[in-house]
């Protein structure tokens, strides 16, 4: 039940609960048929449905009045609901009885359990209070084959159990039980501001973590009566695996909007809250709090089009209305409607597993499947290296995932995981799909993205970025990391007059960086330079043999090996472009000699920031250290997943953008500035360098303490922010493949990388440990028996730029 402005006498509960008084109309079925009829699809299931005798309810004296049978059986609901929804009425769902104070819980409980006798594709939740007692309970539960607990306010130990707080009428007991049976607690949250009350919120986050196997359903959109109270505060709970929604007898559609906004489509599910869906009226919300329009309370007039519909339909048009304004497509309602439901109850034949817990039963057999399809349409199978499958377990890892919101990802199979890996190749720094960056990019794409002009926001990226970086004046604008590099060294070329780049580090595909592996033009022999410098094996085939000997490389912190290619270059050196740091820090006075020589070589110093910058302070690596350059160069984390890059510069060097011909359409699209304004403004407010290193440093202390334990040897290289974990033996491919396997099975996201987000916290570490911990014991296991290979189910993980094959 749902309506706490019902009275609770005897009369009230009879009006919503004896649904053989519901009289129907023509226009019922018709207004179904012509606004909903096309919109909830078959084989839907009800989440949130109530089954009871009226006898339970109220007290039976003589002059009780019920129209007909007080029985209200499974039958009864589906010849109810059928008046309405005709055949697309919801046959399969989640019951349980109907909760008012004095009901006789044990008889409540027994006649849903017969009822259900038969109805194989339905499920019930036991009804229970907090006096009751838990070892009853748990061999009633067992007895019955509940899969979880309905609670409710009325069972309170006050007399104003609207202001209860959830632990006065969901006891502690009912959670153990929960963890201990992996069951689901349907919920419906009181207090008056409902879920915008600190009070609520703290209590499902602690709970929720506390009792991760346990699935806590907030009825009624989180009691989203009132929309706003649950549009202020549902942000609160993101980032909890465990916590659902159902839209049971909500009548607005904001509040269905932010759960889908905060947790995209897999947490929401239909239900309808039979017997009030077949009330006339709606609830409607009033200032800060709301109030149920029924036929009986309101003057509704004469007219046809202000007559009170039933509540159920009320209900589905708001939901109909919410996946509009979501864009939400066919797959996505069927998930609403069904698929969630049934996964979270463990009736769908590939069921969602939860945080930490076995993906088994679906090994992604469709994702694979496309992935073997898209190599044979697109060369290389994606456009990224990175992104391969082949780079962390051919034939296992995830190819495409379908929703991705903090740091959890569903796979296109609809699978859960957990990313302790890449997390968007140290792209999203904020997690995936933060809302303050969404917010910023909504609104860009409902104004428009791209128009003859550009938009205002590069100029204040541009001012943005120059306060930030103090020693630059100037900025340019490119959407990706690799043609943003290739901007800086046409700027160096053009500002300078000459040809040659020495080079240390990583920086893209483009043919000026790839001309390093032609070596000196020799034969035309090809001498792999850049396979120390992160990515082996990238070969220059298609590069022009012209560009032979314009690039030398030097390792990071080798003064000798830096010198010897600026001699190289000798006078022709137009840059030097290096990343100001990766994984460790620079030696005492590297960067300070480097920036010293290329000032009297009169060159450009290039500072690649794409991958470090932001992690280690508000900008570029570089301000951390002291050293300025004349060029830096942003991509990645600077809009957290949008396409956007940046080149700051000193103004007498970027004046080689005015000299040359550097421009592209695209590089003046909307959404790439508005994204990283959002994503900057967000990280100026918020330390996230200082979280990256204490989630990081939880995650490296982790494998420090498990590798000790199962005997590993291990190798731990980078920062807390992006750290890698290699095995100090030569199965360590081997090894990390069958780690990868595991823990895709349990979960998790894993790989010989670890990038973590602002959406990562010690929650979710542990969680990760501890799964981490049986897979470790595994591979110990493995490198004692000699037979690591043979425990993989597929091919090793490749390591580095290598053709594919198949």
């Amino acid at each position: 039940m749902n309506d706490d402005s019902q009275p609770s006498k005897q009369s009230g509960v009879l009006q919503a609960a004896d649904v053989n008084r519901v009289e129907y109309f023509a226009s019922d079925r018709e207004l179904f048929d012509r606004q909903l009829s096309g919109f909830v699809p078959a084989a839907a299931f009800d989440v949130h449905a109530h089954l009871y005798d009226l006898r339970h309810l109220v007290p039976v004296a003589s002059d009780t009045e019920f129209h007909g049978s007080p029985l209200i059986r499974h039958q009864t609901l589906v010849s109810c609901m059928r008046q309405w929804m005709g055949d697309r009425v919801i046959v399969d769902g989640l019951y349980f009885p109907f909760p008012v104070p004095g009901v006789d819980c044990g008889a409540a409980n027994q006649f849903l359990s017969e009822t259900l006798q038969g109805e194989t594709g339905s499920r019930g939740l036991m009804l229970i209070r907090p006096n009751d007692d838990p070892a009853h309970v748990e061999a009633e539960l067992l007895k019955h084959g509940w899969v979880g607990f309905k609670v409710y306010h009325v069972f309170a130990k006050r007399s104003d159990t609207f202001h209860a707080e959830q632990g006065e009428f969901l006891p502690e007991w009912a959670w153990r039980l929960a963890q201990k049976h992996s069951l689901t607690i349907m919920m419906h949250m009181v207090l008056p501001s409902a879920l915008s009350d600190r009070r609520n919120q703290e209590y499902i986050r602690d709970h929720c973590v506390k009792y991760p196997r346990a699935q806590l359903v907030l009825a009624h959109a989180a009691r989203g009566f009132n929309a706003n109270h649950t549009v202020a505060a549902v942000d609160s709970l993101r980032g909890l695996p465990n916590v659902w929604f159902d839209t049971s007898a909500v009548c607005e559609s904001a509040a269905l909007e932010a759960i889908l906004s905060t947790f995209g489509t897999t947490r929401l599910m239909y239900g309808s809250d039979f017997p009030v869906s077949e009330l006339r009226g709606r609830c409607v919300s009033i200032g800060d709090g709301f109030f149920w329009l029924h036929d009986y309370n309101a003057q509704w007039g004469n007219s046809p089009t202000s007559t009170p519909q039933l509540v159920g339909i009320e209900s589905l048009l708001a939901l109909k209305q919410a996946c509009r304004t979501m864009k939400l497509c066919e797959k996505d309602i069927e998930a609403i409607f069904a698929g969630n439901a049934r996964q979270l109850l463990s009736l769908d034949c590939r069921p969602e597993a939860g945080l930490g817990e076995p993906n088994k039963k679906n090994n992604g057999d469709s994702g694979q499947a496309l992935y073997a399809q898209a190599k044979s349409l697109m060369p290389g199978g994606t456009q990224l290296l990175s992104k391969r499958p082949e780079m962390f377990a051919p034939g296992k890892w995830p190819p495409y995932y379908e929703q991705a919101i903090g740091c959890e990802v569903i796979d296109a199979d609809g699978r859960r995981f957990i990313d302790m890996s890449h997390c968007g190749i140290l792209s999203t720094i904020l997690g995936f799909s933060d809302p303050d960056v969404n917010a910023a990019v909504i609104r860009r794409v409902h104004l428009g993205s791209m128009a003859t002009q550009q938009t205002a926001d590069e100029v204040a990226l541009a001012r943005l970025l120059t306060e930030i970086h103090p020693w630059a004046d100037q900025a340019r604008f490119t959407r990706s990391g690799g043609d943003a590099v290739a901007v800086a060294v046409r700027i160096a070329r053009a500002a300078t007059g000459r040809s040659k780049v020495a080079v240390c580090g990583y920086h893209g595909w483009h043919d000026w960086y790839l001309a390093a592996n032609l070596g000196d033009g020799v034969a035309g022999a090809a001498d792999y330079q850049l396979d120390k410098h992160l990515l082996p094996g990238l070969a220059p085939i298609g590069v022009p043999r012209e560009l032979a000997g314009t690039v030398v490389v030097f390792e990071y912190n080798n003064l000798d090996q830096f010198h010897q290619a600026i001699n190289q270059c000798g006078d022709d050196l137009a840059a030097v472009v290096m990343e100001p740091t990766r994984g460790i820090d620079p030696a005492a006075g590297f960067l300070e000699e480097i920036r010293e020589r290329v000032d009297e070589q009169d060159s450009v110093l290039v500072f690649d920031e794409i991958s470090s910058g932001w992690r280690l302070c508000l900008g570029g690596a570089h301000l951390k250290f002291g050293v300025e350059p004349d060029l830096a160069v942003f991509a990645k984390g600077m809009s957290n997943g949008f396409a956007m890059g940046a080149i700051l510069g000193r103004a007498s060097k970027m004046q080689g953008c005015q000299d040359s011909f550097i421009s592209s359409t695209y590089w003046t699209e909307g959404i790439g500035p508005a994204a990283a304004l959002a994503c900057i403004r967000k990280m100026q407010r918020i330390d996230v360098p200082a979280h990256l290193a204490r989630i990081g440093s939880q995650v490296i202390q982790g494998w420090e303490k498990l590798a000790k334990k199962h005997r590993l040897a291990i190798k731990i290289e980078g920062r807390p922010a992006s750290c890698t974990l290699a095995f100090d033996c030569s199965e360590n491919a081997e090894l990390l493949t069958l780690m990868t396997t595991r823990m895709l099975e349990r979960g998790f996201l894993v790989a010989g990388v670890c990038s973590v987000t602002l959406a990562h916290n010690e929650h979710i570490v542990d969680l990760y440990l501890n799964s981490l911990d049986d897979v470790f014991a595994e591979l110990a296991m493995a490198v004692a028996s000699g037979d690591v290979l043979e425990r993989l189910d597929g091919p090793v993980k490749h390591s580095g730029f290598q053709r594919l094959v198949d």
